[in-house]
């Protein structure tokens, strides 16, 4: 079976080694996709430019892409607040995640509400990071300068890290 799909694709692309938009190609690119929001979500921009390394033209891939979004495969609500949840999670701020999202085209207006917890909510997550981290307060200027900066590194605001801190 491995062997026809791989005799399929190569058939699919032209000498230049993009895969052209025949109906053959679109079932490989679509195959592709389907496989790749399999195994997490993914944003359109981030499906996008996997799909375009791989060597689909740009009108199949935007084919694709149109079909995945149509039929709620893929969406970028989703992937942002997957994506949220999970590098809250692991102890990362706020403005770490909206640098990454943003890294991987979600539109700022996209990052608003997911992000939108009270500062309580955020200072939990930044203690919890500092205890396992330090296991204890800084002791000396320098001691606060480290953690301080580690905070700053895993996303939480300047106004923050100074309460946490004290």
């Amino acid at each position: 079976m491995m062997r026809v799909e791989v005799s399929r694709q190569a058939s699919a692309r032209d000498p230049s080694g993009v895969q052209n938009a025949g109906e053959d190609g679109y079932r490989a690119a679509l195959d592709s996709a389907v496989r790749s929001l399999a195994r997490r979500e993914h944003s359109r921009v981030e499906l996008e430019q996997k799909l375009r390394r791989k060597g689909f033209d740009r009108s199949l891939v935007e084919r694709v892409l149109e079909y995945v979004c149509e039929h709620d495969l893929q969406s970028d609500s989703r992937f942002v607040e997957t994506y949220v949840r999970s590098r809250r999670d692991r102890g990362y701020g706020p403005i770490r995640i909206r640098q990454e999202l943003g890294q991987r085209g979600i539109a700022e207006d996209d990052l608003e509400d997911p992000l939108t917890e009270s500062a309580e909510f955020w200072m939990e997550i930044g203690r919890r990071v500092l205890d396992k981290k330090f296991h204890s307060a800084p002791e000396s200027r320098d001691e606060w300068n480290i953690q301080a900066r580690f905070l700053a590194r895993r996303g939480f605001p300047s106004d923050l890290i100074y309460r946490l801190l004290g």
